[in-house]
């Protein structure tokens, strides 16, 4: 008589083909993988490719100091020219190839890097331009610099974003002298 399987009576907990219960999340689903981009290896096959061609340099010169450039035995110069012409030849290329390569990439790199800081500057200009807008009724108000206070109007501060307006009691607060160009003293004077 055969016992009946465990797997087929109805008391199992759950089946591994029965969905989850809904409290758990699904498992993430994997990352894209990233296409080879030669582009970001750049440097590190330059390298490779120099060291290749220091390999056939050496290969060029030990076949020509070797059996390689003897002829019945005895060294000759029609032997040993073949060698170091190819090895010699074909190596200097691979080294310059891969000398290029590194160049190329880093200067891509300090491109990309260069291209990142300019923007971060942009962005930080476009930012500091926002802040600095003039008051729409500058009466009363005056523009703050590192020693001395300017009418709004003033040439010295003509054109510029990043100003602190303020009233004349902060500005005397600041203990900022007036301007010798735009002589808001003599303006405020005449408001009254």
């Amino acid at each position: 008589m055969t016992q009946p399987d465990a797997s087929s009576s109805p008391d199992t907990a759950t089946s591994p083909y029965t969905a989850p219960p809904p409290d758990i999340a699904p498992p993430p689903s994997p990352a894209p993988r990233r296409a080879l981009n030669p582009a970001a290896w750049g440097g590190g096959l330059g390298l490779v490719v120099v060291a290749v061609g220091l390999i056939v340099i050496g290969i060029g010169w030990n076949g020509a100091a070797g059996a390689g450039g003897q002829i019945n035995g005895v060294s000759d110069t029609r032997a040993q020219m073949p060698w170091l012409i190819s090895g010699g030849l074909l190596g200097l290329a691979l080294v310059v190839f891969g000398a290029a390569l590194v160049i190329v990439h880093s200067a891509r790199v300090d491109r990309s890097r260069l291209e990142a800081k300019l923007d971060e500057l942009v962005d930080a200009v476009g930012r500091a331009g926002s802040d600095g807008a003039a008051p729409t009724n500058a009466a009363g108000l005056y523009v703050a610099g590192g020693t001395s206070y300017h009418r709004p109007d003033c040439r010295l501060v003509e054109g510029r974003t990043d100003v602190r307006y303020l009233t004349l009691a902060e500005a005397g607060a600041a203990e900022l002298r007036p301007c010798r160009v735009c002589r808001p003293e003599a303006a405020e004077t005449l408001g009254r």
